[in-house]
């Protein structure tokens, strides 16, 4: 009967042998993870001496084969560490960078960290995706869900498992069902009058900013991003979005050089009225941005948000978000009988459909997208309560 191949990474019986000089010579077969079986040696004083010195050699050399390799007893942890440093190095956005790097260290790690990766079953992944949902919200369950399924996507890759848990679990449940925009057509009005209405706003820099989000309706950290030496064309009425801000730790707020999708690396021209508010800034303006923060600096998103949930708090409009004022400009757009390349064009969505060329390569778009929204909303001053 033929004696059984040595497993990759390990190695057969350990010979020792006597030197002519008084020495050991110790020699063993080690399997290398290339699959072929190479003789391994080392000499010591002592036949003891020179087999822990091969045990040695033999435990660095499995050590460098197995550096950057996933095995089934690997720990997840370690897997982890691995994919996050990978996505570090890919393209994606930063904020994505570290969403994913923070939903890991936040719901993840304590759960799953020191488990073996052959251990996560199917049970075992949707058991702590469920648990996340029902503590923290389906949002958080579904960010813990792509940066898990990330994580054993590579642990596959390695041949550590034949297939991903986290592909077979179940849904997250249904959603609600979706409620009434808070910033529609009937509201639009009133949402601008409070700001308008509203001293806060004012000192905060946010009037102009809310009515621009009603006709341009991009991202709030796209709008933050915008400079008037690159981004605003007066003579041709256009706006050009490049980049948004972000805060990275360590670094602070930048630029990043790409929006959310190739697609938010748009130039866009806008209803007319947008572009008189935005010229009225620009003569007054002591700021290279367009909307700045109140020392002329970059403006923090995150701040900025809250300043917008501090103003409407007390208000029919409380928990109101910049991103609503993108919905309500997609459904003017829908209204008015665009198609939906042609919105997804104006708002910067990346695709709506797998097949979609290359955004990238698009000159000026939205060009129906600005008569439709010609009409700037009329403001409506806050009604008196009692």
């Amino acid at each position: 009967m033929a004696r059984p191949s040595l497993p990759l990474g390990t190695w057969g019986k350990i010979r020792t042998y006597g030197l002519p000089n008084g020495k050991c010579r110790a020699v063993a077969n080690y399997k290398d993870y290339d699959g072929v079986t190479r003789p391994v040696e080392r000499v010591g004083d002592s036949k003891a001496k020179a087999t822990n010195n091969l045990l040695e050699a033999l435990r660095d050399r499995k050590r460098r084969n197995e550096d950057g390799e996933i095995k089934p007893e690997t720990k997840v942890c370690v897997a982890a560490a691995m994919w996050l440093k990978e996505v570090d190095e890919s393209s994606k956005a930063a904020r994505t960078k570290r969403e994913y790097r923070d939903t890991w260290n936040r719901y993840l790690v304590n759960a799953l960290g020191e488990r073996r990766v052959a251990d996560v079953l199917v049970s075992t992944a949707n058991r702590v995706i469920t648990e996340i949902r029902d503590r923290h919200g389906r949002g958080a369950a579904s960010h813990a869900k792509v940066v898990l399924s990330g994580i054993f996507a590579l642990v596959v890759r390695h041949d550590a498992i034949d297939r991903n848990p986290v592909r077979e679990i179940e849904s997250l449940g249904a959603k609600k069902r979706k409620k009434e925009r808070m910033v529609n057509a009937r509201t639009i009005g009133r949402v601008l009058g409070v700001f308008h209405a509203s001293k806060a706003a004012k000192r905060w820099d946010l009037v102009d900013m809310v009515d621009v989000l009603s006709g341009l309706g991009c991202r709030i950290g796209e709008l933050l991003a915008l400079d008037w030496e690159t981004s605003i064309d007066f003579d041709k009425g256009t706006v050009r979005f490049h980049g948004t801000v972000i805060r990275v730790t360590g670094q602070g707020l930048f630029v990043q050089d790409h929006t959310k999708s190739r697609a938010g690396m748009r130039t866009i021209r806008p209803p007319a009225w947008v572009m008189l508010i935005l010229k009225a800034r620009h003569a007054v303006s002591q700021s290279k941005w367009v909307f700045p923060s109140a020392t002329g600096t970059l403006r923090d998103p995150d701040n900025t948000r809250a300043q917008i949930r501090r103003v409407v708090a007390e208000t029919p409009f409380k928990g109101l978000h910049p991103h609503d004022f993108r919905h309500y400009v997609a459904a003017v757009l829908d209204a008015a009988g665009l198609t939906a390349r042609e919105i997804a064009d104006y708002l910067g969505h990346e695709r709506i459909s797998t097949t979609q060329e290359d955004y990238m390569e698009r000159g000026v778009v939205g060009e129906d997208a600005g008569p439709a929204l010609a009409e700037r909303p009329d403001v409506e001053p806050p009604k008196e309560e009692g």
